[in-house]
């Protein structure tokens, strides 16, 4: 094992190589580690290419700091016109923010420009990630392995 980069509820382990990685995988996944059940598996390569789903009247917002308070996700949609309602994730087990909400919009030309203000803001220290949510009346668009 060469580093580890651990974050609240997921780490990154990088390793030597992949018979190391598989061994960790079979020894670990699904395992109990502080009263949590462990998943563990290969990292997804993914490029930030920008919104994966087409546009919509709700934001996806990932990679929030669990430290944001009311008062900082206040401030982070201060400059953002037409939000009509914002919805942090909790876990319902234990009541702490999940790290994403998500941003309803009065229209889609407000969440567009929502998108683009809020992509690539850094909130304590961490990178925002969004996305447009897909409707759940509409059937979601297939992902190609381009995506």
């Amino acid at each position: 094992m060469t580093s580890a980069n651990i974050r609240s509820s997921f780490g990154y382990v990088q390793f030597e190589n992949v018979e190391q990685a598989k061994a960790a995988i079979e020894a670990k996944h699904e395992t109990q580690f502080e009263g949590r059940r462990m998943i563990v598996n290969y990292m997804a390569k993914r490029t930030n290419t920008g919104a994966r789903n087409p546009p919509a009247k709700t934001l996806f917002i990932g990679n929030l700091a669990f430290e944001m308070s009311d008062k900082d996700l206040n401030n982070l949609f201060r400059d953002v016109r037409n939000v009509v309602d914002v919805r942090v994730a909790i876990d319902r087990r234990t009541g702490q923010p999940r790290g994403f909400a998500h941003a309803d919009f009065t229209d889609m030309e407000s969440a567009v420009k929502g998108f683009e203000a809020l992509n690539g803001k850094e909130v304590y220290g961490r990178t925002l990630r969004l996305d447009y949510s897909s409707d759940a009346r509409e059937p979601r668009r297939p992902r190609s392995d381009s995506d």
